[in-house]
């Protein structure tokens, strides 16, 4: 990440023109979109690429997240790859000791580049969904979605 780039969050003052603002953009759709100089009342089309992160920046800044926006060949520290996978950074040079996430190092320090860093995201997403699926699957087959389940305390009361 460049020295400037770093998380905004929406002040309090903020959060409800936020709020109506998201609403307004996602109710948009497909619409035509518009930046207007009001002292020079020149109007630039907005594309639909930039209006989608526009829209998703300002839902996501309404719910009280923080947004940054990185292009995928950034590269990142292992601390801030760690923040983006809510792990620790030990735990992150583990994985990239494992040859589960690619990485280069410059010296002594790690880089990962965010586009591999999003690749294992989503190949651990899909790995856990799959998991969850198998575990569903062996539940219902064994009747226990349907059956009641009686928890007992310490003392083997229900």
């Amino acid at each position: 990440m460049s020295p400037t780039s770093r998380p905004l969050v929406a002040d309090a003052q903020e959060l409800e023109q936020l709020r109506r603002l998201a609403g307004k953009l996602s109710g948009a759709g497909t619409a035509s979109c518009f930046l207007v100089n009001e002292e020079t009342g020149e109007r630039y089309a907005v594309p639909q690429t930039l209006f989608s992160i526009l829209a998703e920046a300002a839902q996501r800044l309404a719910q009280g997240c923080s947004v940054m926006i990185l292009h995928l060949g950034q590269e990142l520290t292992t601390q801030q790859a760690a923040e983006i996978l809510q792990v620790s950074r030990p735990y992150v040079v583990r994985l990239l000791e494992q040859g589960k996430i690619a990485y280069r190092k410059v010296g002594t320090h790690r880089r990962i580049r965010l586009q591999d860093l999003v690749r294992f995201g989503e190949r651990r997403d899909a790995l856990r969904h799959a998991q969850l699926g198998e575990l569903i699957r062996a539940t219902e087959s064994l009747g226990l979605y349907e059956n009641e389940v009686a928890v007992k305390d310490d003392k083997g009361h229900e």
